[in-house]
């Protein structure tokens, strides 16, 4: 049977009393075949609720699978820990969905000052790529614990245990789409991170065909896109995981469509973030490692340095995407089943922070039914989404800003600068003197 990705906007009625997660999902799973990889809440009223829903058709998912440690057979993969993690080693979880216009996080790395801050409130920051991920910049705390969004909603679901890690074996998937120059760049990227960092960059793969992409913005108003050929990619992760791999890095050549000039300028959304998800949900489903994906754009047009905005500048100072992947990749953590008695819970999760309209993947929705006091949205992070928290019956914990969960001392003590926290970001000016010298 072929492999392939289907996406879908499923309308189901809205809960006349309390929310429970589990009867919304089996109306949505009623309305859906194959393997569900991504769900998200887009569009609300009082009467009805819209999901955004991307099942995967043709291979079974890691937790489908008979054996332990993300489906891992008794010989390979990484090994278990004696213990369970204690109970009080807490978890601040910081989520950011990517490809929504999040006004905090929807460009290229602009929620990493976010995130550091963060760090310092539990012992440990769960995050996703699309928070700390910034191009060739990377800038992340010891104590990150780095989940792709797939398994992340899986660990908030309790289907899964992490394992927090540090010394992975990362390998890379190129796409066979990418132009032979190019990929002699990127492999010299390799190189340069795995000295640079220490890091156990173990191999790179090269897809049987090229994978094709069409990146788009529905009409919905956030990003998705089809992507052709996906069983290349996960024939090349599974063989990756079979030879030890623990995380992998995906490079697929992606246009540069007209839609991002919004996006450098500090506005709209950006194109290819939710195709990107799709890739690393399909990847990280399948297999049960942490993966993400770092984009090989071609087609750039010429960029206007003198007015692209500090959100998005990350991503136009050199070529490649891998530093801030490979980085992030390095504390992606061992991924098992819920059923083994081993590593974190979602009982070890301290606090759920999400933005204000963009907070309705499964993960957060199921907890939230019942752990409510567990979750907060931001105000003054808002996304394209027309959702409103106020059709859902769930009494969520609201805050005006993210700086309003930070502990004044952590804010004291921290050396990051908060102006970096207003929107606009300010553009660095010139000295007073050097303006004087002008005139």
């Amino acid at each position: 049977m072929a492999i392939f990705l289907s996406s879908e906007i499923v309308e189901i009625k809205n809960p006349s009393k309390t929310f429970v997660w589990h009867d919304v999902f089996n109306q949505i799973k009623d309305k859906t075949n194959g393997n569900i990889v991504k769900l998200n809440l887009v569009k609300s009223t009082r009467e009805k609720l819209y999901f955004h829903v991307v099942s995967l058709h043709g291979v079974n998912l890691f937790l489908d699978e008979p054996y332990v440690g993300a489906g891992f057979p008794p010989e390979a993969g990484p090994p278990l820990v004696e213990k369970p993690a204690p109970t009080d080693d807490k978890i601040t979880c910081l989520i950011i969905p990517t490809g929504i216009g999040a006004r905090y996080g929807g460009y290229a790395g602009d929620a990493n000052p976010i995130a550091k801050l963060f760090s310092k409130t539990n012992k440990y920051l769960l995050t996703h790529p699309n928070v700390v991920n910034g191009a060739v910049l990377s800038d992340i705390p010891e104590n990150l614990i780095y989940l792709e969004g797939y398994l992340l909603d899986k660990f908030l679901l309790g289907k899964i245990n992490i394992i927090p890690n540090n010394k992975n074996k990362i390998g890379i998937i190129f796409d066979k789409g990418i132009d032979s120059k190019r990929l002699d760049y990127e492999i010299n990227v390799l190189n340069a991170l795995q000295t640079f960092y220490g890091c156990n960059i173990e191999c790179y793969t090269i897809t049987e065909k090229p994978i094709l992409v069409k990146p788009e913005i529905n009409e919905h108003g956030f990003s998705t896109g089809e992507i052709l050929n996906i069983d290349c990619l996960i024939d090349k992760a599974l063989e990756l995981k079979q030879d030890g791999i623990t995380a992998i890095a995906i490079c697929v050549s992606m246009p540069d469509p007209e839609l991002n000039k919004k996006y450098i300028f500090g506005e709209g959304i950006d194109p290819i973030g939710g195709i990107e998800s799709l890739i690393s949900h399909a990847v990280s489903s399948v297999t049960g490692l942490v993966s993400a994906h770092a984009p090989v754009l071609t087609d750039t047009p010429d960029v206007d340095y003198k007015n692209i905005s500090p959100l998005s500048a990350s991503e136009y100072i050199a070529l490649t995407f891998l530093p801030s992947v490979i980085s992030g990749l390095r504390y992606s953590p061992t991924v098992i089943k819920s059923s083994v008695d081993k590593g974190l819970t979602n009982n070890n999760i301290g606090q759920i922070i999400v933005p204000y309209n963009g907070f309705g993947s499964a993960g957060v929705l199921f907890l939230a039914s019942m752990l409510n006091e567990k979750i907060f949205l931001v105000k003054e992070n808002q996304t394209c989404l027309n959702v409103d928290p106020k059709d859902i019956r769930i009494n969520f914990n609201i805050v005006e800003k993210y700086l309003d969960l930070i502990p004044e001392k952590v804010l004291h003590e921290s050396p990051i600068n908060l102006n970096v926290l207003r929107r606009p970001v300010k553009k660095i000016s010139p000295s007073q003197s050097a303006l004087f010298a002008k005139y």
